[in-house]
């Protein structure tokens, strides 16, 4: 189990820089385009293209290791008031909502991107086929969805031992899920 998580792990911060790369380049396309049609009154064809369709697969990157590292906004007042054993069992709630949440998602993004294609959607100027994209979108949400069943299991482990999950996820290079003790599950 350890090993699964470790290497999910890498793979979800792995797409998230490589999402936060694509992010950069958009972002650098961006203002090329701005500064040409500022400078030069000749904008970049397609820049709008690139950023419909890259978009969703620069969002969809990062969810995973957001998920990992349980990055997502959270309340922890009742937790905080009610004692340990109420806060496990709010964050294994909480990872089950999220959980579910997810499948939801990834779930719907298989047949948009199925439609996307049967309706041979393209981008306006360049002419791209859009479903290619929202298809490797899909297939990060459904990394997402293991991600976060990992996390949930992680959860009901630490509710059902009376430990803190311990996930290891703050910022280390490579996540091994170690219990409050600091021994590895």
């Amino acid at each position: 189990m350890k090993m699964i998580w470790t290497r999910s792990h890498l793979l979800a911060r792995g797409l998230a820089l490589l999402g936060f790369t694509g992010l950069l380049i958009l972002a650098l396309m961006t203002t090329t385009d701005v500064l040409m049609r500022w400078l030069f009154k000749a904008p970049i064809q397609g820049v709008n293209d690139v950023s419909s369709v890259v978009m969703a697969v620069v969002i969809a990157a990062c969810i995973p290791a957001n998920l990992a590292m349980k990055q997502n906004i959270r309340v922890e007042v009742f937790g905080s008031l009610g004692g340990k054993t109420l806060h496990r069992l709010l964050e294994a709630l909480s990872s089950a909502l999220t959980l579910l949440f997810i499948l939801l998602i990834a779930w719907e993004f298989v047949p948009y991107a199925a439609s996307l294609q049967a309706n041979g959607d393209r981008t306006w100027v360049l002419g791209w086929p859009v479903w290619p994209w929202w298809s490797v979108a899909a297939l990060m949400m459904w990394l997402a969805a293991f991600v976060q069943a990992m996390v949930f299991v992680f959860d009901l482990a630490a509710l059902v031992r009376g430990r803190a999950s311990g996930l290891g996820l703050d910022t280390d290079a490579v996540a091994v899920a170690p219990d409050d003790t600091g021994t590895p599950l």
